[in-house]
């Protein structure tokens, strides 16, 4: 009965790694969506019936040792069924991609479903914490200066998490049709996924005096008046105001 319990929650660990991995922000919400509970349950069901497979066949692995011949069971019970329930058997060209056919479309499909139930149940407290934090900052400002302070008070981000992280806000940064508010907001989810909100909410708060809005203009830009026509057929603008954006 113990090797079950170890296989069960060494194949569970598997699991529940997999899942924290994805959600960095706020791992601890898994608990509430059901999707990731049936995903680290398949997980620990696939352990406990390799290791039921070793037994009935009575397979010792080589190991004269009772003793030994258990653990090798076990270990080889939960590798083993991590590996194949994350294997393919083959391969289905579908339009223009390639769909693999085997033990993992059935952990794709729970991992799927887990992912969108965690970002439901996430979406309204992302955005309530990206427009706190990000209350009177301005993207023109932030855009070098945010990033780089928050990637710097954190230590084990990967080399490819920083370099897609750049990626998307100069895409924010490159784009006409989103006000410096938008833009601002939209940063602070970016860098929610990455840190976090507390390591966003500090980096705001270190920052914060030069990174907010220019009070005076709103948000630093200035937007030229419209033309009018003079009595004598000339044109002026009227005089420099305040973006409303």
């Amino acid at each position: 009965m113990a090797g079950y319990l170890v296989t069960i929650a060494l194949s569970c660990l598997v699991g529940v790694a997999e899942l924290i991995s994805r959600y960095r922000d706020h791992p601890g919400k898994l608990v509430r969506v059901p999707s990731t509970w049936a995903y680290v349950m398949i997980n620990g069901a696939a352990g406990a019936g390799s290791l039921l497979l070793l037994h009935t066949f009575d397979w010792k692995l080589g190991v004269p040792s009772p003793e030994m011949a258990g653990a090798a069971q076990v270990l080889a019970a939960s590798l083993g069924s991590m590996m194949i329930f994350r294997s393919a058997v083959f391969t289905v060209r579908v339009g223009d991609e390639d769909v693999a056919v085997g033990p993992s479309t059935l952990l794709s499909a729970l991992l799927a479903a887990a992912d969108r139930g965690v970002d439901r149940m996430q979406a309204k407290a992302r955005a309530n914490e990206a427009g706190d934090i990000m209350r009177d900052i301005s993207f023109a400002k932030a855009r070098l200066a945010l990033p780089t302070y928050c990637l710097g008070l954190l230590m084990n981000v990967s080399a490819e998490d920083q370099a897609a992280l750049r990626t998307a806000v100069d895409a924010l940064g490159g784009t006409d049709e989103m006000t410096d508010r938008q833009k601002a907001l939209n940063l602070g989810l970016l860098l929610i996924n990455v840190a976090g909100p507390d390591v966003l909410q500090a980096a705001v708060g270190t920052l914060r005096s030069e990174i907010e809005v220019d009070a005076a203009t709103g948000d630093g830009a200035r937007v030229p008046g419209p033309r009018r026509e003079l009595a004598n057929g000339e044109s002026q603008r009227d005089p420099v105001r305040s973006n409303p954006d």
